[in-house]
């Protein structure tokens, strides 16, 4: 029976995936992704923006 070797805490095996803290932003991650990421967000509150006097129009008007 082969007995597995010992591992050290600390020591990265061979195939391992490092783990790193979810509050440690990747070093990769640049103000592009960022301001792509948030786009869809800042249209969708540009639209509402747009809607909301048509919208307060079509209330006035209801009454």
């Amino acid at each position: 029976m082969v007995m597995p070797r010992q591992i050290i805490p600390g020591q990265v095996v061979p195939g391992q995936l490092t783990a790193v803290p979810a509050t440690v932003a990747p070093a990769n991650f640049e103000i592009g992704t960022l301001l792509t990421s948030i786009m869809p967000l800042i249209m969708l509150i540009m639209v509402f923006m747009m809607l909301k006097p048509m919208l307060a129009g079509m209330a006035e008007a209801a009454k």
